[in-house]
């Protein structure tokens, strides 16, 4: 194992040890921007379904669908808000772990700890990654309700 002293006294392995962080934080602003997409989009279609619901002359059974639907949409909203938080979260942890590799250059233990911190970024990932999929498997709750609202009014051959 090379004397980590030793690592870090040379410029060009703390630059390689810094790309780490930085290749996280660009891979993790990409999945932020696609969740914050899709917080937009739920938020849209709350709205949209607010203002049809509002709007009156509606029958009994589209008030039914649709106050169905804003309660899968305020879940799916809920799952993405937290989604987008553990995200930002594990871009804080990215850019601590930049600051104590360089911090590391005047002092050296900070190793151990920025490990640990860089694994806990990546666990927000996970964590987030995970709510994104069950706010997915939501998404088709909605759909259905809308094609058995569709298909429940079916016209005759």
């Amino acid at each position: 194992m090379p004397d980590v002293v030793a690592v870090f006294n040379d410029p060009l392995r703390i630059v390689a040890a810094a790309v780490t962080p930085v290749v996280m934080v660009s891979a993790t602003a990409i999945l932020i921007s696609g969740v914050n997409s899709r917080h937009i989009s739920i938020s849209d279609r709350i709205r949209s379904l607010s203002r049809e619901y509002r709007s009156g002359g509606l029958d009994v059974s589209r008030r039914r669908v649709i106050q169905s639907e804003v309660v899968i949409f305020q879940r799916r909203l809920h799952l993405v808000s937290w989604a987008t938080r553990l995200l930002y979260a594990s871009v804080g942890c990215f850019i601590l772990m930049a600051l104590l590799i360089s911090a590391s250059v005047v002092k050296a233990g900070f190793q151990g700890v920025t490990l640990l911190i860089f694994l806990v970024g990546l666990v927000l990932i996970a964590v987030a990654i995970v709510l994104e999929l069950v706010e997915l498997q939501e998404s088709n709750s909605t759909i259905e309700l809308e094609a058995a609202d569709v298909l429940s009014d079916q016209i005759p051959d």
